[in-house]
């Protein structure tokens, strides 16, 4: 399944080299949810989806340290996950109030 028109916020302001990323997508016709990218001392990219984080559901990501990290990459990853073509970046809720 090819998805358009999802949405997604950013609860950082975006670097070229991020040690973490959190925020909020939307599908459509679905509420918000989470996604969390993190570093770890792993060789391989773990992503788990569905993932209960409190009170909301939604992406956790693990990357090697030596990989990069920023909006791109998010991007790519979480498209790839969901099956999401085309990203609308807009101002949504604070992941942690989604929590």
């Amino acid at each position: 399944m090819r998805i358009t028109n999802a949405e997604i916020s950013f609860d950082l302001v975006m670097e070229d080299d991020m040690s973490f990323v959190e925020g909020s997508y939307r599908l459509p016709g679905r509420d918000w949810e989470v996604f969390v990218f993190s570093r770890y001392d792993g060789i391989k990219s773990e992503v788990e989806t569905a993932v209960k984080l409190g009170g909301a559901t939604g992406v956790v990501v693990r990357l090697p340290r030596n990989e990069k990290l920023n909006k791109s990459i998010v991007l790519h990853t979480l498209s790839e996950s969901l099956g999401v073509v085309d990203w609308r970046e807009i101002p949504g809720p604070d992941s942690m109030h989604l929590r």
